[in-house]
């Protein structure tokens, strides 16, 4: 009996037991471990998506390491041909709190090139992009053949809120690299361009009145570049990442206004 207890004692203290979650039990006994799985889904293997074992396997999905569809959120500063943001045009100064921009991407394809560690990705999207004025007191006026900024000094306590806001639809062409074929520890870079076509533009104003705030709109093309072309940089881990867009057209067209070229940097968040 007493060789017994000590065998039992020697087996209990050799044992080791963890819960690992709710439906997982992990123990050892000795060198050996056991894991007791209490549902009926194993959870996938670690295989590379198109080899022969991935084919045989049914719990095996798709990876998704492609990162356009999402939405992006970013700050908006016109830039010159210094990469500076100086102008003397009114209508170029611009409040950076107010200035921003935000994307809604939708759809997006990813062709590979080397497996899932390079490839190519495009896709679709649609763009706000807002540029609040720094003079509270300015219209923005444009005829045939220029744009620029009016003081209006019949204004007496200025606009709360006096944006441009132009609306465009995208098509990316991107490299994408990922280091590694499985989501939940993937690095991924990304560089190309963004082509866009204006859909939309638009003044917004906002000013106090007796009893309240009034809103005013004044929809126009103001002479604005109906074409984009960005150069992009993106950089991420799993669905967040960081990007910055510079386009290298001009945001007015060519001889209607003073050259800028619109920088936004921002995050995104994919799904």
């Amino acid at each position: 009996m007493k060789t017994l207890i000590t065998s039992l004692a020697i087996l209990t203290g050799g044992m080791l037991v963890a819960q690992t979650g709710t439906d997982t039990t992990r123990f050892k006994v000795g060198s050996m471990e056991f894991i007791i799985i209490d549902n009926d889904t194993i959870p996938a293997p670690d295989v590379e998506y198109g080899s022969e074992e991935w084919k045989d396997c049914e719990d095996c999905d798709e990876p998704d390491l492609t990162y356009w569809s999402g939405f992006e959120v970013g700050v908006n500063l016109p830039m010159n041909g210094n990469f500076q943001p100086d102008f003397n045009s009114k209508h170029l100064q611009v409040d950076p709190a107010q200035s921003f921009s935000y994307s809604f991407n939708f759809a997006e394809q990813r062709i590979r090139i080397i497996k899932d560690y390079f490839g190519i990705v495009t896709g679709l999207g649609f763009t706000n992009s807002r540029y609040g004025f720094k003079d509270d007191h300015l219209r923005l006026m444009s005829n045939a053949d220029s744009t620029w900024g009016y003081v209006d000094t019949t204004l007496t306590s200025g606009f709360t809120k006096n944006q441009l806001r132009v609306n465009s639809f995208n098509i990316p062409v991107l490299f994408q690299i990922n280091t590694s074929r499985f989501e939940e520890k993937n690095f991924h870079i990304a560089f190309g361009v963004i082509g866009g076509i204006r859909m939309s533009s638009k003044v917004k104003y906002k000013y106090d009145v007796l009893g309240g705030e009034n809103d005013h709109k004044e929809k126009g093309r103001y002479n604005i570049n109906p074409f984009q072309l960005s150069a992009t940089a993106r950089i991420g881990f799993r669905d967040f990442g960081l990007f910055a867009n510079y386009n290298i057209l001009s945001l007015y067209e060519k001889g209607k206004s003073e050259t800028a070229y619109p920088l936004t940097f921002g995050a995104s968040f994919h799904f």
